[in-house]
This record gives C-alpha cells, sequence and structure tokens, in this order.
C-alpha cells in the first residue's frame, strides 16, 4: 500500500482549487495595479492618505507600491496568509483524515508501523506544499510581466518565494502537531487556523507601534517579513536558524504523539 500516492491522490482536487484562488488573486492585483499605473493616480499617495495604523496593518507600510517590486512586495504578504492556509489545513486534515472519516481501523489494520504511515503522509503534504509554492512562482512571474509595463522584477520575484515556503513549512507542522497531539483531532484544523490568525494579528500588531518589537519573535510572520526581505534583500540567518529548530522540535513530538496515541474508532 503506497500510502504517498495514496493521499496525493485523495488531495489533487484541493491543490487545484488553491491553484485557480492563487491565479485569481494575482490577476486582480495586477490588473488594480496596472489601472492605477494607466489612470495617472498615485498609489502612494492615496495610502498615504490612509491612516498609518491601517496603512501599516495592511502591509502598505514602507513600501513603494508605485513600482511594480514594492507592489508585489505587499502583494507576498497576502500570498504568504493564502498559503499558509493552505499549509496549516491540509497538515492537520491529512494526518486527521481517518479517524473523522471512521476509516481508522481500515489504514491501521495494514502491516505497516505508525512511523511509516506518519512519515508518508507528511511527505505527501510537503509535496503538495512544494507544488503549490512553484505554481505561485511562475503564476506571479507571468501575470507581474503580463501587467508590468517598467523593467522585469523576475528576479525580485523568485527571491522572495522562498519566504512563503519558510511559512508554509511552520504552519504544516503546526497543523500537523495539533493533529497529533489532540484527543480530538477534528478540532485540529480549527485551532491551528486560530493560530495562524492571531499570529498575522501579532505581526499587523509589531508594525503598527514600536514598542511592542520584541513580539516579532512571536510570529513567522515577521521572520520572514516581505518588506524587510525585499528592501534589505537578505534573510536573516536567526530567523532561518529558529525556523529549522521550531519545526525539528515540532516533528519530534508530533512523532512521539503519534505513536502513542490512542485513536477513536
Amino acid at each position: 500500500m503506497n500510502i504517498y500516492l495514496k493521499e496525493l491522490k485523495d488531495y489533487r482536487r484541493s491543490l487545484f482549487f488553491w491553484t485557480l484562488a492563487i491565479i485569481a488573486f494575482m490577476l486582480s492585483a495586477m490588473s488594480k495595479y496596472q489601472g492605477y499605473a494607466r489612470s495617472g493616480t498615485s498609489i502612494n499617495e492615496v495610502i498615504e492618505s490612509m491612516p498609518a495604523g491601517l496603512s501599516a496593518a495592511l502591509g502598505f507600510q514602507g513600501l513603494d507600491l508605485q513600482s511594480s517590486g514594492g507592489f508585489f512586495a505587499m502583494c507576498t504578504l497576502y500570498l504568504s496568509m493564502m498559503l499558509g492556509v493552505h499549509a496549516v489545513l491540509l497538515g492537520a486534515g491529512i494526518i486527521s483524515k481517518e479517524e473523522t472519516d471512521k476509516t481508522i481501523e481500515f489504514l491501521y489494520a495494514r502491516p505497516v508501523s505508525r512511523g511509516y504511515i506518519l512519515f508518508s503522509k507528511l511527505l505527501a503534504a510537503f509535496t503538495q506544499i512544494i507544488i503549490l509554492n512553484i505554481v505561485t512562482a511562475i503564476t506571479s512571474v507571468v501575470t507581474v510581466a503580463a501587467f508590468n509595463e517598467g523593467p522585469s522584477i523576475s528576479s525580485d520575484i523568485i527571491f522572495l518565494m522562498p519566504s512563503i515556503l519558510f511559512l508554509q513549512i511552520w504552519f504544516l507542522m503546526i497543523g500537523a502537531s495539533f493533529a497529533a497531539i489532540m484527543r480530538r483531532p477534528r478540532h485540529a484544523g480549527m485551532l491551528s487556523a486560530g493560530v495562524l490568525l492571531a499570529t498575522f494579528v501579532i505581526s499587523s500588531f509589531v508594525d503598527i507601534t514600536d514598542r511592542f518589537g520584541f513580539l516579532k519573535y512571536a510570529t513567522p510572520f515577521k521572520y520572514f517579513d516581505p518588506k524587510t526581505i525585499f528592501t534589505e534583500h537578505s534573510y536573516s540567518m536567526t530567523f532561518i536558524s529558529i525556523t529549522v529548530t521550531a519545526v525539528a522540535i515540532l516533528l519530534t513530538l508530533s512523532g512521539i504523539a503519534y505513536k502513542k496515541r490512542n485513536f477513536s474508532i
């Protein structure tokens, strides 16, 4: 029984619709950018007319939205949110779906270990977030090139894509960990999504005020902030190290809990 291929097959429809959502978002965003550019309206002036707290919360602060690069860096924040939602729901769902669907007895009657099952499921989930990240990169390069009337920013787009992938891995493991540890895994998706939303709100809060800058360590959205990465054109090795360590811890906890848990039939 090839669990890896079975999981890929089960989630292929979900992957297809998420791909459509990414394409629709980029087409909508870049068409608005082109509309502003051709109308002669300055996007920066529109943003400056907004309250400072609101523009910071929406991810506009510190970017030249009149340039295609700055505008895409702003879009990257929302792409991160979308792909983070996909990853956290995928992580929770792929681990808990047998218990939720009441097919757990069939799976665990097979001559395979729990460790093998968990590894196969996580590998299938990781494959899907990689595929969606690549689709996002290709879609972004193509749509920006189609609507951009200035210099090409394809290299900047590719440079920003790992920031989204790191966030995908973060939330994939958060979702999978909740599903492996919780006694009622059907609630794992809701709780994991709540964690994602909380970290996004904290990230926005850090942008609004400098008094709570220490909170940036509490949210992976600040570890891979597209505004910082775009303007400084570099990644923080400190945050990458924290991410690798946290993912390793979550993976270990998931493995231990999954092997010891009593599944609800």
